[in-house]
């Protein structure tokens, strides 16, 4: 039976945010993982081609992030600003945090460019690059923390590392002394966008959900508006930036995520579990319903298919409301009939996410440089079938939450 009462974790977060947060990562590194080994089927790699009107439950796991990066918004921004932060210092924690998430994507999504030729390799640049992230977002918890002193250096350390790498950095081709470029910004990247946009609209509309859905809506409409070609004199920005999807569809999944969290705050009339539960039900089952009359226009323009490379609004929809639905899922089991021993499997990537996440490709590149230097990858040739791929996959996703779990409690926790 559903409780009645407010949940009141001592934690002061809601503990299915963090569980949706660790599966999500898990399924991460399991896909990316599998989508290299031979004979996956096609059910277990994102849609093809690439624009097609559809979506695996690959293409459900990058929007899944960006609606779980909204849930949180509500108690790690309202916290401080109901504890009275100058909303200066607020501004200055968002700023900071995307402006991380910004550089650490934009150094991922180069490093397969890197040329082999130019000095150090790009095996080499691409393990230094991480050492610099880790150096530079290494947030020990207060017990096994160094000395100050002793901190600074090494951010400091990390911070001049990645900027002799960005000196370094050859590929691309374009003139000029750094030859780093945004890209597309890389995931990180899209989710520090995102993330700015929706911390935007929650500082200026936390009180209202109304107001929020309103937001949502206004994205879905700067995405129209790019595709139509409103933005086209636009160039000095569209050469930064994807306006309709890096600064409208994308933040209206963070967006869809933001007003789901809004009801789970202690401020929100919707207090019991049955109320949340419900509301969360409906809230996903209107997401869903938008994005099928959406997409029931699919035959008019290609902004109405469900598509992810393209970002558009109907796959945004769908996913949030698919991600709103398990979350529903794992509030009923975890925060109200308490059947969490499980989620020690996949709380660890929860706690230290972008750690969890980055381990994958710093293992890849170690790999790459064993084979450049020795003629053989052992990873690799796990791969050459699915039978045996498919183990290593799941294999790897899972002993890479461990990792980030067991480096966690040794000290090693990137936070932004």
């Amino acid at each position: 039976m559903v409780s009645a009462t407010r949940v009141q974790p001592s934690s002061g977060r809601i503990d299915s945010i963090d569980v949706l947060r660790g599966i999500t990562i898990l399924v991460m590194l399991f896909v990316n993982d599998v989508a290299g080994v031979a004979g996956t089927p096609a059910w277990m790699l994102h849609i093809q081609p690439p624009d097609a009107d559809g979506m695996t439950f690959v293409d459900i796991v990058f929007p899944a992030f960006l609606f779980i990066v909204g849930m949180a918004i509500p108690f790690a921004i309202g916290r401080r600003l109901e504890r009275g932060e100058a909303i200066w210092d607020v501004w200055k924690h968002i700023l900071i945090r995307t402006a991380g998430l910004l550089v650490i994507g934009v150094f991922m999504v180069n490093a397969s460019s890197m040329s082999d030729e130019a000095f150090p390799g790009r095996h080499v640049w691409t393990l230094l690059m991480y050492a610099g992230v880790i150096l530079v977002w290494n947030r020990p918890p207060s017990d096994r923390a160094p000395g100050r002193n002793v901190q600074l250096t090494m951010r400091w350390a990390g911070v001049l590392l990645l900027i002799a790498l960005a000196v370094l950095f050859r590929g691309s081709g374009d003139p000029g002394l750094i030859e780093l470029r945004p890209r597309w910004w890389g995931i990180l990247g899209l989710i520090g966008w995102s993330y700015l946009v929706a911390c935007m609209a929650y500082i200026a509309l936390r009180r209202s959900h109304v107001g929020m859905l309103g937001v949502m809506g206004l994205l879905y409409c700067l995405y129209f508006a790019d595709k139509a070609g409103l933005f086209e004199g636009l160039a000095w920005l569209t050469q930064w930036v994807n306006i309709g999807g890096t600064l409208g569809s994308h933040p209206a999944i963070t967006v869809s995520g933001v007003v789901l969290g809004m009801i789970l705050t202690k401020s929100s009339p919707i207090e019991s579990d049955g109320a949340r539960i419900k509301w969360g039900l409906l809230y996903g089952a209107g997401l869903a319903l938008a994005g099928h009359l959406l997409h029931a226009m699919a035959d008019i323009d290609q902004a109405f298919i469900i598509n992810k490379i393209f970002a558009t609004p109907p796959w945004c929809l769908w996913t949030s409301a698919i991600t709103a639905w398990i979350w529903v899922a794992l509030y009923w089991l975890i925060d109200v009939r308490r059947w969490n021993r499980w989620t020690i499997v996949v709380e660890p990537a929860g706690q230290n996410s972008l750690f969890a996440y980055i381990l994958a490709p710093i293992l890849y590149a170690a790999f790459a440089l064993i084979d450049s230097m020795t003629g053989v990858n052992p990873y690799a040739m796990l791969g050459q079938s699915f039978a045996v791929g498919f183990w290593r996959a799941l294999i790897f996703a899972f002993a890479m939450t461990w990792l980030a779990g067991a480096l966690r409690h040794v000290g090693i926790r990137l936070k932004l």
